[in-house]
């Protein structure tokens, strides 16, 4: 396992612990998405990086050391 898919295993357990949900790239969005709640739901949150909605691995890092939580 790459170091790069290593780091967003430990960053994808985090933000499950606290409550957030952190997916890979795909085609459809070419960066790190962090989400919370479901989607169109009224609690439904999603975190912006430089781009918009597609985070990198340090961008996504840096917010979910900042999250509340576990």
């Amino acid at each position: 396992m790459s170091s790069e898919q290593e780091r967003f295993e430990q960053l994808r357990r985090r933000a499950r612990a606290k409550g957030w949900t952190l997916e890979a790239p795909t085609k459809r969005h070419p960066g790190y998405l962090l989400t919370s709640g479901r989607p169109g739901a009224a609690d439904a949150r999603i975190a912006f990086g430089a781009a918009g909605p597609v985070l990198t691995l340090e961008e996504a890092e840096a917010y979910v050391r900042d999250l509340p939580g576990a």
